[in-house]
């Protein structure tokens, strides 16, 4: 057994505490370990050693810890409507020193606390180290990986209307602030199409590459929405991919 199958049984005795037969539970629980997927992909391409790589995948591992109490307390993943899951999550492992389960030097510690803090923030916080800074982008990113290929992929629900707000940020090719309101489908084509433009990590532009994410969202909105609107949109993004390189 390797140091990371020692972590997973940990996090395991911690999530099973909550009633998984909640699919909002499962859902996240799920999407947890897609995030560590992605967080070590992400790793490994930076070179990063054995040391390392396990640090990204306890991150991402613990980068949604507070999401089950929330759901169980709350039934919401709105944070605006419960609480922040990363500060939640923060104090989670801080609780009774349980992120000493899963690291014991205090740097290492403080890496995975403020990489579990700032996962969900509009922007990372100031003050970090070096290495702390790329860790909490790391798993920004691998959170926004996990999402914009499982979410804003089909719009159902009829609602066309043009989320302005979010338009507006890929015009100007800035992350918007998510409202916490109630999302139409066609806006949580925009806010995952909008994810782009807070990617860190050359790896994580080629899996948004491979798994054709861009074209698979613009497409959902051909025929729904003024297709002069669809090309600045889709100019707008493709030029901003192509320049990020």
């Amino acid at each position: 057994m390797d140091k990371f199958d020692e972590a997973i049984i940990e996090f395991n005795k911690y999530a099973k505490q909550f009633d998984f037969n909640n699919e909002n539970i499962k859902r996240k629980y799920k999407h947890t370990f897609r995030v560590v997927e992605y967080a070590i992909n992400i790793a490994k391409s930076e070179n990063l050693n054995e040391h390392d790589v396990y640090l990204a995948s306890v991150c991402a591992l613990l980068h949604d810890i507070a999401r089950f109490k929330q759901e169980t307390e709350f039934g919401t993943y709105i944070d605006k409507l419960s609480f922040d899951h990363g500060d939640i999550g923060f104090e989670i492992l801080l609780e009774n020193n349980y992120i000493e389960k899963y690291v014991y030097k205090d740097i290492d510690k403080k890496i995975v606390l403020k990489a579990v803090k700032n996962h969900n923030k509009f922007e990372v916080e100031s003050g970090l180290t070096k290495k702390e800074m790329f860790f909490a982008k790391l798993v920004r990113d691998a959170d926004k990986l996990d999402i914009m290929d499982l979410q804003g992929n089909e719009i159902l629900d009829n609602d066309y209307n043009i989320p302005y707000e979010v338009f507006n940020a890929i015009v100007e090719q800035r992350l918007v602030v998510r409202d916490g309101k109630k999302e139409s489908d066609i806006k949580r084509v925009f806010i995952t199409l909008n994810f782009i433009f807070d990617i860190n990590f050359k790896k994580s532009m080629e899996i948004i590459n491979e798994k054709n994410l861009i074209n698979k969202k613009i497409q959902c909105l051909e025929g729904k929405i003024d297709n002069n609107k669809i090309e600045v949109i889709k100019n707008k993004i493709l030029t901003f991919h192509k320049n990020w390189y």
